[in-house]
Formats: structure tokens, C-alpha cells, sequence
């Protein structure tokens, strides 16, 4: 009998420890790492910093020196994202649509303030996720944006209009889960614009074709279904 009850005790000591052992994976499993089929929704804070550039005709006429800068915008911005497998995922980023003032710059610099645009960009993009079985995952990127201008405002152009734009998108971030349904995350993103534009000044028809390099800096929380 005394035999037994020291095997029942060292057993009962070896699955305590197997258990002991398993429980912080247990937990890293719980509260972080992607899953194949996870839905996540996010919310934060966007900075759109515009890189621009134009070649500008005034009549017909190219205006030599002559160019545009837009003004910078932060706003409220969110997505939702579907992971295919554990590492592949597909999101879907938007935000509400802010205003940019265009500006002229060097020969354009005396008609100051030429117009403001109201606009959205919509991207899709498909992202690897790198150490996605852990709390900390960074990612990677690509797909396509959807440049949408919803209303101009007249300055020194009246009749002021821009296209709608598609663009490639790149993009690299990170992911911090907080537990296993919350999160934090921090993203940046290019995309380069390619749009026209047209109008009237001094009585002439103004017309544009712009490329807005834009660098998009991205933070907020994250909740995962």
C-alpha cells in the first residue's frame, strides 16, 4: 500500500507540472495570435501628409514655374479585416472624408489660395502577417485606393472640379494584442494619386494633371470577433 500512494503522489506531481508548463502557452494562445477565419474592426486616428506636384495650363498655354501644394489633414478613420488563413487577411480601410486647400506655389504663388477639395480614400489591401502566432505581429501590404472627391469649393479658380483616381497602395504595420478580443495597432501607408483637374481663371480655362504622393500614419484599437 505505502508503495502505491507513492507512485499516486509522484504521478499527481508530474501531471501538476505538465500542467504548470502548458499554462503560459495556454495563455500566449488565448490572448494573442491570429486565427484563420478572424474578423477584426478598427478605429483610430489617420495623418495624411500630401506630397504634391502639377503641370498647369492656363488657355492652352502651359504655365512654366507654376505649381500646387495641399495642405495636410487628420481625421477619423476605420476598417474591417478578414483573415483567410492565419498569416493572409483582407482589409477594407476608409475614413471620413476631409478638405484639403490647394494652393499655388511658385509662378501660381499670387493667386494664393486656388480652391479646396472634399475627398475619401477607400482602399483594399491584402496583408501578410509575420509572427502571427504571437501577442506582437508586424505586417505587410499591397492592393488598390479609390480617390473620391465629393465637392470642390471655388478661390482663385471658379468652376473648380477633380477627377476620381484609382491608385496602388503600400503599406506596413503592427499589431499588439492586448487580450484576446482587444488590441492595439500603428500603420503607414503610400499612395500615389494620379488625378486631373480643371477650371477657370482670369476668364481663361484652366486645366491640371496632378500626382498627390500621399503618406498616410495610422493609430488606434482594434477588436476582434
Amino acid at each position: 500500500m505505502p508503495g502505491i500512494i507513492q507512485r499516486l503522489h509522484r504521478g499527481g506531481y508530474c501531471a501538476a507540472m505538465v500542467l504548470f508548463a502548458c499554462a503560459p502557452a495556454a495563455q500566449a494562445e488565448e490572448t494573442g495570435g491570429w486565427r484563420k477565419g478572424d474578423i477584426v474592426v478598427t478605429a483610430g486616428v489617420a495623418a495624411i501628409l500630401f506630397n504634391s506636384s502639377a503641370e498647369i495650363a492656363l488657355g492652352g498655354t502651359r504655365i512654366e514655374g507654376g505649381n500646387i501644394k495641399l495642405s495636410n489633414n487628420v481625421l477619423l478613420s476605420g476598417s474591417a479585416e478578414y483573415f483567410a488563413t492565419r498569416n493572409v487577411s483582407v482589409a477594407l480601410v476608409a475614413g471620413i472624408p476631409p478638405t484639403t486647400r490647394v494652393t499655388g506655389t511658385g509662378t501660381l504663388a499670387p493667386s494664393g489660395e486656388l480652391g479646396r477639395v472634399k475627398y475619401g480614400l477607400a482602399s483594399l489591401v491584402a496583408r501578410y502577417h509575420l509572427n502571427a502566432s504571437r501577442r506582437v505581429s508586424p505586417y505587410l501590404g499591397a492592393g488598390v485606393s479609390r480617390f473620391i472627391v465629393f465637392s470642390t469649393q471655388d478661390g482663385s479658380v471658379t468652376g473648380l472640379r477633380a477627377d476620381n483616381a484609382w491608385a496602388p497602395v503600400v503599406q506596413g504595420g503592427i499589431d499588439y494584442h492586448l487580450s484576446r478580443h482587444i488590441g492595439i495597432f500603428a500603420n503607414a501607408t503610400w499612395i500615389p494619386v494620379k488625378t486631373r483637374a480643371s477650371g477657370t481663371s482670369r476668364g481663361l480655362p484652366l486645366t491640371g494633371s496632378a500626382t498627390l504622393k500621399s503618406a498616410i500614419l495610422k493609430g488606434g484599437l482594434s477588436y476582434r470577433f
